[in-house]
């Protein structure tokens, strides 16, 4: 799998600015991101705005996604988080990173190290792919075995299953 410039490392989103166009303010930083698992689709960020503090921001409002800040229209725009929403019922994307990859033969190839994400239309971002973690060797050649979130068999409680033969192609 390609890593083209459409598509980022959810490693280089979280962290940066969430900025309010009416204001130009700084209302906080990403922190997380809702998504549907059946689709791949993205419904939300995450945004911490305080110490204890997080709110929704829906993708129909997002400007822009760039090197340093996501902007958005209005600070209006940031919904709470409320238990029996819809949002409630969406997984966020930080218990991706502790979830062990599956081939449908039973045999574990590895744990997610990143997430991919396609951001080539802020208000329509989809989960692109996942980037295993991996040893010395990876880290020190800046490369890590990659697959679609299209190759995604199902999503369990604490894994990802994934085809044998994508499976294979990682040994």
């Amino acid at each position: 799998m390609q890593n083209p410039t459409n598509i980022r490392k959810w490693t280089e989103l979280k962290g940066i600015a969430a900025v309010s166009l009416d204001t130009g303010k700084k209302v906080g930083t990403i922190e997380d991101f809702y998504f549907e698992p059946q689709t791949s689709a993205i419904y939300a960020f995450q945004v911490k705005t305080g110490l204890f503090g997080h709110h929704a921001l829906p993708l129909a409002h997002i400007k822009a996604i760039g090197v340093d800040a996501i902007t958005f229209d209005s600070e209006k725009s940031l919904a709470k988080e409320e238990k029996g929403s819809h949002l409630a019922t969406l997984p966020l994307a930080s218990v991706l990173n502790q979830y062990r990859v599956l081939s449908e033969g039973g045999t574990v190839v590895g744990t997610i190290g990143n997430i991919l994400l396609d951001v080539v239309d802020p208000t329509q971002v989809r989960l692109a792919g996942f980037e295993l973690a991996g040893g010395l060797r990876e880290k020190l050649s800046g490369h890590h075995h990659m697959f679609g979130a299209n190759q995604v068999a199902s999503y369990g409680h604490d894994v990802i299953v994934i085809p044998d033969a994508v499976a294979q192609t990682f040994q």
